[in-house]
């Protein structure tokens, strides 16, 4: 009974613990994060927009309203001094990269800006579609298609003639003038985006005939001798800009 009588005793104390009123238990005074301190000393602006940009879904709504309310055409039909941005063309050899944005983005800074200020601004675009980089994205192409072929067949197709490469290089720039105009358009880019001048064109080759045949007749154009580098692999001469020299020379 003793042995009893003090396990009764040991538990009381917990018993008493547990039963303590939940009033009691609540009592500590309570903790206010610091941004709800101040959260009600904060005047923001009351607007009727939000405060949140949300570019994604915002972006392409105003695009449509400037593509279906001609907003560029209207600006260009209003009196003020003419004012014409050459473009620079990009090679049309692939996806638009970070050079693209910058080099289209700032020529529409300039645009803008000569639009503020009363001037009839109109901007070309352009896409160079000749030379070597497109060619080489051309035969790239053909070369995984062509492993993928000798795998499957054990034999390797015979390679492109002259001809039918550029046909493939002409095919494969128009496509990728596309790609990349809907590109430019979303980053926001005002031109005439129908009217592109593309250096494949027959009237634009036609144009460049007609300036050398005028550099021709001037004297401008002779014949000489001049050292230059030479790809044996792309059978083409080299600019200094291609060239990539080793480590340590």
């Amino acid at each position: 009974m003793l042995l009893a009588a003090r396990r009764c005793a040991a538990l009381r104390p917990v018993a008493r613990r547990l039963t303590v009123p939940k009033a009691a238990a609540t009592e500590a005074p309570e903790v206010v994060a610091d941004e709800d301190k101040y959260r009600g000393t904060v005047l923001l602006p009351d607007t009727s927009f939000p405060q949140r940009a949300g570019a994604v879904k915002t972006e392409p709504k105003i695009q449509k309203f400037w593509t279906d309310t001609n907003i560029y055409e209207k600006l260009w039909e209003k009196g003020g001094k003419a004012f014409t941005l050459h473009d620079g063309p990009p090679y049309a050899n692939g996806d638009l990269h970070i050079g693209h944005a910058l080099n289209k983005i700032l020529k529409d800074f300039i645009n803008r800006s000569r639009m503020l200020r009363g001037d009839k601004v109109r901007y070309v675009p352009g896409w160079d579609c000749h030379g070597l980089p497109i060619e080489l994205k051309v035969l790239q192409q053909i070369n995984d298609k062509n492993k993928k072929i000798k795998k499957k067949t054990g034999e390797m197709p015979p390679p492109l003639t002259p001809l039918q490469l550029r046909e493939r290089a002409a095919q494969f720039a128009q496509e990728t003038v596309e790609n990349q105009r809907e590109s430019f358009k979303r980053y926001g880019v005002w031109a005439d985006w129908d009217q592109p001048y593309l250096t494949l064109q027959p009237a634009y080759e036609a144009a460049q005939l007609r300036v050398f045949a005028a550099m021709f007749k001037r004297g401008s154009i002779y014949r000489g001798l001049k050292p230059v580098w030479y790809s044996p692999s792309s059978r083409t001469a080299l600019a200094e800009a291609e060239l990539e020299y080793p480590d340590g020379m």
